[in-house]
């Protein structure tokens, strides 16, 4: 398993132009992952220079269903956007935000969709991840979206959050920087986004703002590319 870099509070507060109480304030709010380690926080350098490539921006995050409810309108599943936004109001709200934020420069707003966890793995493993009849690939998983063929042994993959014991368990994946990325989502939110993918794939704006997240620079600039469009 590859063990991250861990780099101060300090340090992190540097490479992204901020103070370190801000720092502090997005590991708490959970933006940023981090571990006490002697009565300090020390962060993964590579979730740092995510977020250093995709600041958090100004706004408020939208809320997961209001999040969903945006990604499904963008990738053309109104019904399942109508269903996730529940009231007729908010219909009107979410199709205005699709029609006023660009997504690839307001991607950071929607990140309360999922919780995300990496894992390690044994490669058979990794691949049945992938497999599962209970998972939705995204990201890198589903590059093709946006003509990403082979390459990566990577998988990345939504979940609903109740699976995630028999998951993790039943696949021998230890918690870590690894192979396997999982995005978790609310049980009551699950359906609705399964119906709004596609044969077992994320629905499409989904896999695009997942690849914004890359650490491959290719993968990030078809994104930009493909959500600009």
């Amino acid at each position: 398993m590859d063990v991250p870099a861990l780099i101060s509070v300090q340090e992190a507060a540097q490479q992204l132009n901020v103070s370190a109480i801000t720092v502090r304030h997005h590991i708490t709010s959970g933006r940023l992952p981090a571990v006490k380690r002697g009565g300090a926080w020390w962060l993964d350098a590579r979730e740092v220079a995510r977020m250093q490539r995709q600041p958090p921006g100004a706004g408020r995050p939208l809320n997961d269903e209001m999040a969903w409810a945006v990604i499904l309108t963008a990738s053309g599943a109104s019904e399942q956007a109508a269903r996730m936004a529940r009231r007729d109001r908010y219909v009107s709200r979410v199709n205005a935000w699709v029609r006023d934020h660009p997504l690839a420069d307001y991607a950071p707003r929607l990140r309360a969709r999922a919780q995300i966890e990496e894992f390690d793995g044994h490669p058979a493993e990794v691949e049945r991840v992938a497999a599962r009849s209970d998972v939705l690939r995204t990201g890198i998983s589903a590059g093709s979206e946006v003509g990403l063929i082979g390459g990566s042994g990577d998988v990345e993959v939504y979940a609903p959050a109740s699976r995630r014991e028999e998951i993790v368990d039943g696949h021998a994946l230890d918690a870590g920087a690894g192979a396997v990325r999982i995005r978790w989502v609310r049980d009551e939110l699950w359906p609705i986004i399964e119906e709004g993918g596609d044969r077992g794939r994320a629905p499409r704006v989904a896999v695009l703002l997942d690849l914004l997240e890359s650490d491959d620079a290719r993968a990030r600039r078809e994104a930009r590319k493909a959500l600009e469009s």
